[in-house]
């Protein structure tokens, strides 16, 4: 399962959204892949391109 997605970020300057690979599933998570250096949840993390991560799915929209 490989489908394009976007991943949400809230900051103080109002909703983000980054285009992602959604690459697996778990029950309540997404297992995404960043295409370009992508800011996720926590303060100082990123994730450079290429990289993996759970998410939330309530994180993430599908792309229509």
């Amino acid at each position: 399962m490989v489908t394009s997605g976007f991943l949400l970020t809230d900051g103080w300057g109002g909703r983000t959204e980054t285009l992602i690979e959604i690459i697996g599933e778990t029950p309540k998570h997404y297992r995404i892949k960043a295409i370009t250096r992508t800011k996720v949840g926590e303060r100082y993390r990123w994730l450079e391109p290429g990289e993996t991560r759970l998410v939330p799915k309530t994180a993430v929209r599908m792309e229509a």
